[in-house]
């Protein structure tokens, strides 16, 4: 298990952006996605796949546009995105749960056994996410999107194996 990282650790910038309220929707994001394509809750280890993907610009800006797009095609044709996602991953790990609990606390994501499932973001949230930088915007559009697109490639193991990466 991960320890977190110390508020006083964090670069200004890691304060900042990764803060737990921005992890949350990003998460919360693809959860909804998942649960559009699949119907059920996302599984809790592919929560911690999500941020490596889309709060890396380079990794972003390659995802296809449809969903329909194999992930195992996409890896093979973009194999630099899968060397660096294992580093990425571990180094989100303590942001998705600080995310994750502040999410839980405010009942935007459930944890229910190994799944996650989407609640409702506070009145006035929505407005505000919509309100926000374009950036911002693309992350969570990207967000959904990969949620969805793990939604319809496959097991977690399958996932995280592609991945090249393990609970």
């Amino acid at each position: 298990m991960t320890d977190p990282i110390r508020l006083t650790d964090r670069s200004p910038e890691e304060i900042a952006l990764l803060n737990p309220a921005f992890m949350g929707v990003v998460l919360y994001h693809a959860v909804r996605g998942y649960e559009q394509e699949s119907q059920s809750g996302m599984p809790y280890p592919l929560v911690f796949l999500v941020p490596a993907v889309v709060l890396m610009r380079n990794t972003r800006s390659l995802l296809p546009r449809q969903k329909n797009s194999s992930l195992a095609g996409w890896l093979q044709d973009n194999p630099r995105v899968r060397l660096r996602f294992a580093d990425a991953s571990v180094s989100f790990v303590p942001l998705v749960r600080e995310g994750l609990i502040l999410a839980a606390s405010k009942r935007a994501l459930m944890l229910v056994g190994d799944h996650v499932h989407a609640g409702n973001l506070r009145r006035g949230a929505l407005a505000s996410i919509q309100a926000n930088t374009d950036e911002f915007q693309e992350i969570t559009e990207k967000s959904f999107f990969v949620g969805r697109w793990y939604a319809v490639s496959g097991s977690t193991e399958t996932i995280m194996a592609l991945w090249g990466v393990r609970p």
